[in-house]
């Protein structure tokens, strides 16, 4: 695999977004996490989910908490990491909703 201009950074903060994301969704769901691996692969099926869901509602996941944080406390945050966490995150949950609907969720 050959990595050129950033495709490192990006191919980096997808697996970190995805495994936070990954980790709030199963600790929201679940109260529980399933390690970093599967978290981060969670996660990054979740930003699909949930980037498409966003999208097709027309809906900047984000842009309100920036705001928020920014006239609160003073501190800019980038909304495009931001909304990736919180879209991935919505993603996750789904995903998770619907494998335990299905009844695939995880055995204890």
């Amino acid at each position: 695999m050959e990595f050129g201009n950033g495709d490192l950074i990006k191919w980096l903060i997808m697996i970190l977004v995805g495994a936070l994301a990954g980790t709030l969704a199963a600790r929201i769901m679940k109260g529980d996490s399933f390690g970093l691996a599967v978290n981060s692969m969670l996660g990054i099926a979740g930003a699909i989910v949930g980037g498409f869901l966003f999208n097709l509602l027309n809906i900047t996941a984000g842009s309100g908490i920036v705001k928020v944080v920014e006239q609160q406390f003073g501190v800019t945050l980038p909304q495009n990491i931001v909304g990736m966490v919180i879209s991935a995150t919505v993603g996750s949950i789904i995903i998770l909703w619907v494998s335990k609907m299905l009844g695939m969720g995880k055995k204890r």
